[in-house]
């Protein structure tokens, strides 16, 4: 492993998004957030999906200069659209919006249409629960996983994402409504190593350990799953206006068509129901209850969502982003290619 300080890998990525032709701004905002999922060892989701943002920088399949506007907007409710740039400008943009209508109205709804790849959902909820706030945001994605009982590809990995403040510190929890976010087939088909069995499926719809193999994921826990990444298209696409199953454009298929991804984002105000104070002091309560629970044999502790990720910042925060070898090969090749120097 390469481990690179945080403060040069954000650097890093900064310059290469730059380099590859995105303005400075939105540069630095989509670097923070792949760095922040990075840290929190989300790496299917950090600085790996640098170079396929370059690639589609340079194809033009990505707004060098978006600025996202809001198209409606009606009491606790707004519509925004994100001028088809990268979804972490337009995910920004939305979140701090429905911050400012919850703090007016007590609660804000923003739906996005028009954006693209915004990365892990958890930094638009943890931003949102930082001002106070209890948030929710989610995120539609091309077609990638296959339905409950079917074989050709449907929905995407349609994340689920909370974070709401306790008396220290945010709780969170980030999850796919699949059995693992694609990229996490991706990074190991680059890096050459197997997954495991019920992560995806073959053309033929039979599961598969070489990621190479893979033609699709699979809904997390089989219908429930499934259902529910309906529910998030239906939140972020059918919502927003936005792209649904295949309208929603490819990611990974280096084409020059720009993307429609939808996004949702909620944010509550605890302070309009039970007060911020006593929420908080619940929500610590429960967080406490849960790791208290009696631990069951072949496990050490019981985790509370969002521990592992906790722990995994603080961690690279003292010593840095580990990148794997594949990764960190591609990223000194693509600052090769554009000429920016490497940590």
């Amino acid at each position: 492993m390469t481990t690179v300080p945080v403060g040069d890998l954000e650097r890093w990525g900064r310059a290469l998004l730059e380099a590859g032709g995105l303005e400075p701004a939105a540069a630095g905002t989509v670097a923070e957030t792949l760095v922040d999922a990075s840290l929190r060892g989300v790496d299917s989701h950090g600085v790996a999906r640098i170079p396929v943002y370059v690639e589609r920088l340079r194809a033009a399949a990505l707004n060098r200069r978006p600025r996202p506007s809001v198209l409606r907007r009606d009491g606790g409710v707004a519509l925004v659209d994100g001028d088809q740039g990268p979804g972490q400008v337009a995910g920004v943009f939305a979140t701090d919006l429905s911050v400012e209508l919850a703090r007016e109205h007590g609660v804000g709804v923003v739906s996005v249409r028009r954006s693209a790849h915004y990365g892990a959902a958890a930094y638009y909820s943890r931003r949102a629960a930082a001002a106070g706030l209890v948030a929710v945001s989610l995120t539609n994605s091309e077609p990638l996983v296959v339905p409950y009982g079917g074989t050709a590809r449907a929905l995407g990995t349609n994340p689920i994402s909370l974070a709401a403040p306790t008396t220290t510190g945010i709780f969170d929890l980030d999850m796919a409504t699949s059995q693992v976010a694609i990229n996490r087939i991706l990074n190991a088909r680059e890096e050459g190593r197997a997954i495991p069995e019920g992560w995806g499926v073959d053309t033929g719809g039979q599961t598969t350990t070489d990621p190479a193999e893979v033609y699709a994921g699979v809904p997390l826990g089989g219908y429930k799953g499934y259902v529910l990444a309906v529910m998030v298209e239906v939140l972020c696409g059918v919502l927003a206006g936005a792209g649904i199953t295949h309208g929603i454009g490819d990611l990974y298929g280096g084409g020059t068509e720009p993307q429609d991804v939808g996004h949702f984002h909620l944010a509550i105000d605890p302070e309009r129901t039970v007060g911020r104070d006593r929420f908080t002091a619940m929500l610590d309560g429960l967080l406490a209850e849960l790791a208290a629970a009696p631990v069951a044999p072949g496990h050490d502790e019981v985790l509370r969502p969002g521990d592992p990720e906790q722990r995994t910042r603080a961690v690279r925060e003292r010593d840095g982003v580990p990148l794997a070898p594949g990764l960190a090969a591609s990223l000194r090749a693509l600052s090769d290619e554009l000429g920016v120097a490497v940590p």
